[in-house]
């Protein structure tokens, strides 16, 4: 499990990519991030890949998703961690061709743009939420893969 620090806590709470407050064209495999990002596509008929969500927002209010998924799993993943569970199922469902699918996630979801970027593949596109501001669009380069090893590296390890 890797537990975020709090000079990672600061340096985390920039955004990866540009913030939107109107989502651009998006085209291609799309993976979001947290409950408001999965419902705005949802309600944009915008199918992702992948959502990830723990039908929560700001830590504790309530979200509904009404969407059916094709698929949902379940991980755990405690506040401000990455849990080895969470890696792994995020490790899968990098490798398979399909979409509609929902990770449900039992704890907190938002450290898990982390491993999505560090397992999808390239020109994968990743949408997350920048509380109060709107959301981050992001495609996955090297280059941004890169900058995931150093900070999974600056992260406590249990």
């Amino acid at each position: 499990m890797y537990i975020l620090t709090d000079e990672l806590r600061e340096y985390l709470k920039k955004p990866f990519g540009k913030v939107y407050k109107e989502l651009p064209p998006i085209n291609g495999k799309v993976v979001c991030v947290g409950d408001i990002t999965t419902k705005t596509l949802l309600s944009k008929g915008i199918i992702p890949n992948l959502s990830i969500f723990d039908l929560k927002t700001k830590r504790n209010i309530k979200v509904d998703i009404e969407h059916k998924f094709k698929k949902t799993f379940e991980v755990e993943n405690p506040p401000g961690c990455i849990s080895d569970e969470a890696i792994e199922k995020i490790k899968y469902l990098a490798n398979i061709n399909d979409r509609d699918i929902a990770l449900l996630v039992k704890g907190e979801e938002d450290l898990l743009v982390i491993p999505v970027i560090k397992y999808f593949p390239e020109n994968t596109i990743v949408l997350y939420g920048q509380p109060d501001e709107g959301i981050v669009f992001l495609k996955i380069t090297q280059e941004l893969k890169n900058q995931i090893d150093k900070i999974l590296k600056m992260m406590e390890r249990r």
